[in-house]
């Protein structure tokens, strides 16, 4: 029995290959030995082609052709580009006083990467100066929790927390920070 499927196992590659698509003919045409060209690929590959046969679409040549074209590898993604670009609008709005339009940029912003420390950091910040205290400490811990090593930002949100404490009347925890 293993004998028979060992010999199966064999077998079936070389019919397979004696049943290729590419050197069928039917009876009415004449035979012709298949044209073969050789093309070099970066110095070291040797590449054989049958140019006497029409070549075979597939799906997958297909699929790859209507893929985007590779990204470069300097370009930001778009989603982080419009993170960005929120960013720097609820920067400008928070410098002309205008506190609800930076919250509202900011909110977008943190609808796309909600696990960026430094856009919690900033609502902190917008909510303190709404005076929004108890919002500010929780968005400033929150920005701390997902902070990874970034010893500034820990410290800016220590600052905003113990503000917002002083703010609050909360003195003895204020000194926790």
């Amino acid at each position: 029995m293993l004998k028979n499927i060992i010999s199966l196992i064999l077998f079936l590659p070389l019919m397979n290959a004696c049943s290729s698509p590419n050197y069928t003919r039917t009876g009415s045409e004449p035979y012709s030995a298949p044209v073969i060209n050789k093309t070099t690929v970066n110095n070291n590959t040797v590449h054989y082609e049958d140019t006497s046969q029409p070549k075979l679409i597939t799906t997958a040549a297909l699929d790859r052709a209507h893929q985007p074209a590779a990204k470069k590898h300097n370009s930001i993604p778009a989603s982080r580009q419009a993170v960005v670009d929120l960013l720097s609008r609820s920067k400008q709005a928070l410098n002309n006083n205008q506190y609800v339009d930076a919250e509202n940029y900011l909110k977008r912003a943190l609808r796309i990467e909600p696990g960026n420390a430094r856009l919690w950091h900033n609502m902190a910040v917008v909510n303190f100066y709404q005076e929004n205290y108890q919002q500010a400490i929780q968005q400033a811990l929150k920005s701390t929790n997902l902070t990874i090593n970034n010893r500034q930002l820990i410290a800016n949100n220590k600052k905003v927390i113990k503000q917002s404490y002083i703010e609050l009347g909360e003195p003895d925890k204020a000194q926790q920070y």
